[in-house]
């Protein structure tokens, strides 16, 4: 049995070679996205408008409020329930998007990882306000120095939510990690990899794709939230998505439109960066420039030979 991958960094052109991939091979497509699951919050996440999903039909998106928590396992057991029916449609499935653990959980046993809760998450964030990511960051490096080989001191969102599992089960997150593992899965994986040879060239799509956000009313999107969410708050996993963080944060504060775009970018950016290094460490991944011309003809022949393999 046979899955398809698309695997890239933010605004790299994922959906656009999901859309080829599916007019010219019997794929239905699944997001891999930790934000598109998330009823309501669209343009923030990039999600497909309506018309694109009438075409192209995307599987395990709009999934849950805002206000609800989703785990990697949620998704493993959603995602099997899927392609098992996709399967018996005699179709492949085409597994699109960025959430690298996401992907990894497909490939790779996963240890049962504590959800997050919204007292563990307020505690951290209460500490966090408090002492400064400096002080949670010292925090890890004596329950976990383990994981601070791979979390940088200031990459809060990772840092946070190594401290809310310690808090949450008594163990340190890289004693659930399961990375390197030996792969466990039925399944024959062609994973594309989309890694552009030019950084320069994807920062400019990412600041494209922010102002465009902006102009498209991704600040009356997110007041949108507020008001049909009203417990809805900064420890919402929802809300620290790329994006919806900076907006959440900016509601009500005298920031200018020009420097909240500019804290988007750069976000998304490290965004970015993160993906790229993960990606850099995934096994039999074929790499493809997203900004090669001739990037769909090549792949179309991969595929060929895959699905005839």
């Amino acid at each position: 049995m046979k899955k398809i991958f698309i695997i890239g960094p933010t605004a790299s052109g994922k959906t656009e070679l999901a859309k080829f991939i599916f007019d010219n091979f019997k794929t239905e497509i699944i997001s891999v996205d930790s934000a598109q699951i998330y009823q309501d919050m669209n343009i923030g996440s990039a999600k497909p408008s309506s018309s694109e999903l009438n075409n192209y039909p995307h599987h395990l998106i709009n999934l849950i409020k805002p206000t609800e928590n989703y785990s990697v396992s949620h998704f493993k057991r959603d995602e099997s329930d899927v392609s098992s029916k996709i399967l018996k449609n005699k179709n492949i499935p085409l597994l699109v998007g960025g959430t690298m653990l996401y992907f990894n959980a497909l490939e790779y046993p996963i240890d049962d990882m504590p959800a997050s809760t919204e007292a563990v998450r307020k505690k951290v964030s209460e500490e966090l306000e408090k002492f400064g990511l400096n002080h949670l960051y010292e925090k890890l490096l004596k329950v976990d120095p383990e994981c601070t080989k791979t979390i940088k001191p200031n990459d809060k969102q990772r840092v946070m939510r190594a401290l809310e599992v310690y808090y949450l089960s008594g163990k340190p997150i890289s004693t659930f990690q399961t990375r390197n593992k030996t792969p466990q899965s039925k399944f024959d994986f062609l994973k594309i990899g989309l890694m552009p040879k030019d950084r320069g060239r994807l920062h400019k799509k990412i600041e494209i794709r922010a102002n465009e956000m902006i102009d498209k009313g991704f600040g009356d999107e997110v007041k949108g939230l507020i008001e049909k969410y009203p417990d809805l708050n900064a420890d919402h996993n929802s809300m620290r998505c790329v994006g919806y963080r900076q907006v959440f944060n900016a509601i009500g504060k005298k920031v200018e439109k020009k420097e909240l775009i500019e804290m988007i970018i750069i976000a998304t950016r490290q965004l970015a960066k993160r993906q790229l290094t993960w990606m850099r460490g995934m096994n039999g991944l074929k790499i493809f420039d997203p900004f090669d011309l001739n990037k769909e003809d090549i792949i179309g022949e991969t595929i060929e030979s895959f699905l005839r393999s």
